[in-house]
């Protein structure tokens, strides 16, 4: 739908790991001449949302910004649950300069909406990140150290592989379900267009398979391990049984054990299209071992 002005796009009723990329495929094809100096992206259909559409959404409209697109947010307001959640996020604050709610506030089981950069991100997750999760399930903070290590990994990605030392970055605990959720975002060239650079004439799918291989690598500083996806896929998958599930460029990959316990990719079908990067981590917070916190500061 347009006006004589700008676009108008409705976000879907349900803004989860199936739909999102699907949105953004429509949006574009919503724009055959291109991206517009302005867009309407009206909210009255949004029913449900889940951390990987938080995050998704509002990496989508920072990369619209930089293709120099205003994007405006419309029905934003009333009492519907997933509005709320928006608003308690902080995703509002983030995009309109304000909260919808007076009253909104980031809830106890989530670490709200942060869009943070690359230089600000290893004390955030020493300083923040890692005594909330250790408050939140119960356990020392040396238990989340291999985790806290492939998350800073993932921040040096965004640095190495991206124009912008940016990312974002949303965690909800989900206490009655054992369950903690990670999704940190970029807008950059995607996985697949910088394995591209090392390996040629991969698909998108193939591309991000190739990047969690042990060993693998492309561009990088001094100091950053590579992808590093292959260690996050260890700790989050291999030790923790949890998932993990990349959306890039054109592919939708998650990965899990199979039944004999090996890990595995499992490419989505029928994806849209993904801008960047975008990684949803799901860990059981009831298998996270326990480990003494002086094991950590012998590491460190």
């Amino acid at each position: 739908m347009t006006t004589d002005t700008a676009p108008i796009v409705f976000v879907p009723a349900q803004l989860r790991g199936g739909t999102i990329s699907q949105f953004v495929a429509d949006l574009v094809a919503g724009c055959p001449q291109g991206w517009p100096p302005a867009m309407t992206l009206d909210f009255s259909n949004l029913r449900f949302i889940r951390p990987i559409g938080t995050v998704f959404l509002s990496n989508l409209l920072w990369w619209l910004h930089q293709k120099g697109t205003k994007v405006t947010l419309y029905n934003i307001g009333g009492d519907r649950s997933a509005l709320k959640y928006l608003d308690d996020s902080l995703f509002f604050e983030q995009h309109c300069g304000k909260k919808v709610s007076e009253a909104a506030a980031p809830r106890s089981t989530t670490r709200p909406l942060l869009r943070i950069a690359h230089s600000h991100s290893h004390a955030w997750l020493e300083q923040d990140l890692v005594p909330w999760l250790s408050a939140r399930c119960g356990k020392t903070q040396a238990s989340f150290f291999q985790l806290k290590s492939c998350l800073s990994e993932l921040f040096n990605n965004i640095k190495d592989h991206t124009k912008f030392d940016i990312g974002s970055i949303f965690v909800q605990h989900y206490p009655n379900e054992k369950g903690m959720n990670i999704c940190l975002a970029d807008f950059g060239l995607g996985i697949p267009a910088k394995v591209r650079e090392t390996v040629p004439n991969l698909s998108d799918a193939d591309a991000i398979i190739t990047a969690v291989r042990e060993g693998f690598t492309s561009k990088s500083t001094p100091g950053n391990a590579g992808l590093g996806l292959d260690s996050l896929l260890r700790t989050v998958v291999g030790t923790n049984n949890g998932e993990v599930t990349i959306y890039s460029l054109n592919a939708i990959v998650r990965f899990r054990k199979d039944a004999n316990g090996e890990i595995r990719p499992f490419p989505v079908a029928n994806v849209g299209f993904c801008p960047g990067t975008t990684i949803d981590i799901n860990l059981r917070t009831d298998l996270i071992e326990e480990l003494s916190d002086e094991r950590e500061e012998l590491e460190w």
